[in-house]
């Protein structure tokens, strides 16, 4: 059996209002992981547990053999992360966020760096507060893939983006998954995407993972659906 890329067991966070409940699941290199649900049904809260599993409340996160909560630092070297939340230096050039963030990661390249951000059409003099939405996924996809990360974790990635760029950007994705063998979850509401790229879907609400299935798998079941509602 191939080595898992991620393994995730019972992982939960309780909140006042809010608790996602024990989610388990694990990928192997190479694939991409659909995340989808209703607003509020725990994507998010899923996908900021998987990057920062010291903060959940229990269960545990495996990267590339690495046991996340007990060594989140060696951990996070593995992990690149797109979500609107980020702890970029927001009065800073995108080329000084660059250096100074990349710095944390021993395998950050400036040379890969500034090629992403020249192919997606950033300045690098452009300071983060002045970009867009859609320009802050650009430069946040530039940052992750110059650090070369074994897992992306991307939050509703393409919101904000425009059509040409969108096509580009799974381009860029599928790319990366197949000769860097990354493995990507990607939450968002725009199925047509993930009928696009992804290996893997699963269906999260309040707070629990309902199905995690390949799409083949979820084809073959809504033809048979189909089937049984009107035959042959």
């Amino acid at each position: 059996m191939e080595e898992l890329m991620l393994e995730v067991k019972g992982i939960s966070k309780k909140y006042r209002s809010f608790t996602l409940e024990t989610v388990s699941f694990s990928m192997e290199p190479g694939y991409i992981l659909g995340l989808t649900g209703r607003n509020g049904a725990g994507k998010t809260t899923l996908l900021k547990q998987l990057a920062h599993p010291e903060t959940a409340s229990s269960g545990s996160v495996i990267v590339n053999g690495i046991d996340a909560r007990k060594e989140p630092l060696r951990a996070k070297q593995e992990i690149g992360v797109l979500m609107e939340e980020q702890p970029f230096l927001h009065d800073m050039s995108l080329e000084l966020n660059g250096t100074l963030l990349g710095a944390f990661y021993e395998k950050f390249s400036m040379e890969k760096f500034h090629e992403y951000l020249k192919r997606f059409e950033l300045n690098r003099e452009t300071k983060y507060q002045d970009l867009s939405r859609g320009m802050r996924m650009k430069f946040q996809l530039a940052f992750a893939l110059a650090h070369a990360p074994k897992l992306l974790l991307m939050d509703e990635a393409t919101g904000g983006l425009d059509v040409v760029f969108r096509r580009e950007f799974y381009y860029l994705l599928q790319e990366a998954v197949e000769k860097e063998l990354v493995s990507v979850i990607i939450s968002t509401h725009v199925t047509e995407d993930l009928d696009k790229v992804a290996d893997y879907v699963a269906f999260i609400d309040g707070g629990r993972l309902k199905f995690y299935e390949s799409k083949e798998e979820l084809y073959e079941k809504y033809q048979n659906y189909m089937k049984g509602l009107y035959g042959e």
